[in-house]
């Protein structure tokens, strides 16, 4: 887990654009990835959230909605530096440069009407899940729609050979049966294909968990956890329990080893943190933790709901926490939490936001 990254970092990214003669606000999302909800819809970029959506694939076939006239719209504006869509979500958190997207860069067409088929497909195919926490609406939704309206059929001959990548969400994919479907059916006719993950780790790592992943190759395992502390961790995501969720940490982490010495894809283990009011306090013992376990980190600010999030608060309040932060920490250490710095400072106004940014530049070394 300590060789260099695979995933481009975000001044590669950056230079990139410059490279290609594009805006320094675009996002390869639009141009690359389709999100399949639990009850139809269709979204493209997570960070959106499951309530903004470009189709339904209950009404219009998947071709179509690619090349509909919203999602052609939305790469205008990413080609034109003209951003209105993602405004609110790129001065937040700089989602535009997030590395895990850009491994695509090889494939993607940058044009507004897309000649061939979605590069990525987001599976969040059900809602079912083992947990029921207290910021997420996912698991209320429904199952088994995919079957109902024979997606499989059609996806196996139209666009599983050609996706370059499959990213599993769902409420929570290692405990749905169509994860494992899924993986049988595009490892048969696209073994190329990378898997990404994202899960609770509320189950525990065995031979069959085992059998699909080493059918595929795998991107990354992103385990959610939003606590460090067992009853606060219970309290946010409900009938959790941390000890489960780090002892099946602990045997990915082996299995990882297993996988890399024989020859196969890391599993890139990156632990995903959502900072909200309850837990802001714990990001110093958590980059701690990823950094004693060799773990790639990503952390993101919580705004909805809104008496959870911190982006409420009073700014004086915002600003001494991220205040906190810059006195207990090294750059490397302030580097990780980038993106819960970057969230503050667009919640900030006149003296406070000149204030933090001055603090993180004082901050870089010299």
């Amino acid at each position: 887990m300590n060789k260099k990254s695979s995933f481009p970092t975000p001044l590669e990214i950056l230079n990139e654009f410059s490279k290609r003669g594009l805006p320094e606000h675009f996002c390869i999302v639009p141009f690359t990835n389709m999100i399949f909800n639990p009850d139809g819809r269709v979204g493209i970029c997570r960070q959106k959230g499951t309530e903004h959506y470009v189709g339904n694939i209950q009404e219009n076939s998947v071709e179509e909605i690619w090349n509909n006239q919203y999602l052609r719209d939305w790469r205008k504006e990413f080609l034109s530096g003209d951003i209105k869509i993602c405004k609110k979500e790129i001065e937040r958190t700089s989602c535009h440069l997030s590395m895990d997207n850009y491994t695509l860069w090889d494939n993607v067409d940058l044009s507004e009407i897309q000649q061939g088929p979605m590069l990525k497909l987001t599976a969040n195919f059900n809602g079912k899940c083992n947990l029921r926490c207290k910021m997420c609406h996912i698991w209320t939704m429904q199952n088994g729609l995919y079957d109902e309206i024979d997606f499989w059929k059609d996806a196996e001959k139209n666009f599983f050979p050609h996706i370059k990548e499959v990213e599993m969400l769902s409420g929570e994919p290692f405990v749905q049966e169509d994860t494992y479907r899924l993986i049988d059916e595009v490892s048969k006719v696209n073994p190329d294909c990378l898997w990404s993950f994202t899960t609770n780790g509320h189950w525990k790592l065995n031979s069959k968990i085992k059998s699909s992943l080493d059918k595929i190759k795998v991107k990354n395992i992103i385990v959610s956890i939003d606590s460090l502390k067992p009853d606060l961790y219970s309290e946010i995501r409900v009938d959790g329990k941390l000890k489960t969720v780090l002892d099946n940490l602990d045997l990915l982490l082996e299995y990882n080893t297993e996988r890399v010495n024989s020859g196969k894809s890391s599993l890139e283990l990156t632990l995903h943190f959502l900072v909200m009011r309850d837990n802001w306090d714990e990001l110093e013992n958590l980059v701690h933790f990823v950094e004693s376990k060799g773990l790639r980190l990503t952390v993101d600010n919580l705004y909805e709901p809104k008496e959870l999030a911190l982006s409420y608060l009073p700014e004086s309040e915002q600003l001494r926490m991220c205040e906190f932060y810059l006195q207990r920490l090294d750059w490397p250490q302030i580097t990780r939490l980038m993106r819960f710095f970057t969230a503050i400072a667009s919640n900030l106004s006149g003296i406070n936001k000149a204030s933090l940014l001055d603090q993180l530049n004082q901050a870089r070394p010299k």
